[in-house]
């Protein structure tokens, strides 16, 4: 038979912070290093083309944003990319989302070839929409 004594329960119940504040630290580290891949155009600035233009497209698709720099490199993410890279990649994704969107963020000072080789690489990936990144003009000068 059990006998409870008052005396040996004078201590009471206190939370531990130091489990919850790791968890924390966890999942913020893990939506920073996530965040490239889910927000488009965020990892790497390029100075896209501009045009007169406005528009007011509202992609109901899947968007997948792949960088051209100035020097006609390709990126997804931070991630640099060769043709056949890109490729891969972009039929993988063709196969997982039947709607598939390419946005080409391309430098304005990128050669024209390397946007060519993009968009071959996606006609190759059965990508059929493929949309320009471009910035609005202020005024209409250039």
């Amino acid at each position: 038979m059990f006998i409870f004594r008052e005396e040996e329960c004078e201590e009471s119940p206190r939370p531990i912070i130091i489990p919850m504040v790791d968890v924390m630290l966890f999942l913020l580290a893990f939506f920073v290093l996530i965040a490239g891949s889910i927000i488009p155009g965020i990892t790497l600035k390029t100075n896209p083309p501009q045009t007169v233009q406005k528009s007011n497209i509202h992609i109901k698709r899947h968007p997948v944003t792949v960088v051209v720099d100035r020097f006609g490199r390709f990126y997804y993410g931070k991630e640099r990319l060769t043709f056949d890279q890109l490729k891969r990649l972009l039929k993988g994704l063709k196969k997982q989302y039947r709607d598939l969107y390419l946005i080409i963020d391309a430098d304005r000072n990128a050669p024209v070839q390397a946007l060519v080789t993009v968009m071959d690489a996606a006609t190759e990936a059965g990508v059929s929409s493929i949309g320009l990144l471009a910035k609005e003009k202020n005024g209409h000068g250039g």
